[in-house]
């Protein structure tokens, strides 16, 4: 009796293993050459195992954007109990991991039409709730602002963040500084930390 208990804990733990696997591909840039070879083979475990936890790669693909959608929302939620949360929400998406993820994750969209719409749904959903804090954030310091100019503000931030992480991967950094100084001033001036 004991022996089916142990093998749960086991298979939960292979499981999350697989997932972490596949995640740190997506951060590794891996995106469009993920395969269950190169999961298991990162998880160090067989191949055969993936499709025991999950019916397809798809399957496993949903599982890692759903994880990521938790932990992004989690990451928001505690940077707006943050003392300057406009500037945490800043640095909460110019973390380089964060970005190279993301591209990770969009690079999996034409994989497939229920990988696709799920990376869509996350994406809306958490650019929704981003756009809803900063437009608060904004009004109660006195700055009143169209909830789209703030969706504008939120893209403009995370498609630099994206260029400069796809330039700074070929080592390419002019500029991105600079660009980085002139967010975080415009940050400044609407009453957050100076």
């Amino acid at each position: 009796m004991a022996q089916p208990r142990r093998m749960a804990v086991d298979g939960a733990r292979q499981r999350e293993l697989i997932v972490d696997a596949a995640e740190a591909l997506l951060a590794d840039g891996a995106g469009t050459t993920i395969s269950a070879r190169t999961v298991t083979g990162k998880a160090g475990l067989k191949s055969q195992l993936l499709y025991y936890y999950f019916h397809t790669m798809d399957e496993l693909i949903l599982e890692v954007v759903r994880r990521i959608e938790a932990r992004r929302i989690r990451r928001l939620e505690t940077a707006l109990a943050e003392p300057d949360p406009l500037l945490a929400i800043w640095e909460m998406n110019t973390d380089p991991a964060v970005t190279t993820l993301s591209s990770g994750i969009l690079a999996l969209a034409g994989r497939s039409r229920p990988v696709r719409d799920e990376i869509i749904r996350a994406a809306r959903e958490f650019r929704a709730m981003q756009v809803k804090a900063v437009t608060q954030l904004l009004n109660e310091r006195g700055a009143s602002v169209d909830p789209a100019l703030v969706a504008g503000m939120i893209f403009i931030a995370s498609a630099v963040m994206r260029t400069i992480d796809g330039e700074a991967a070929f080592g390419l950094s002019d500029g991105h500084e600079q660009a980085r100084e002139i967010i975080e001033k415009v940050i400044r001036c609407t009453g957050g930390a100076d």
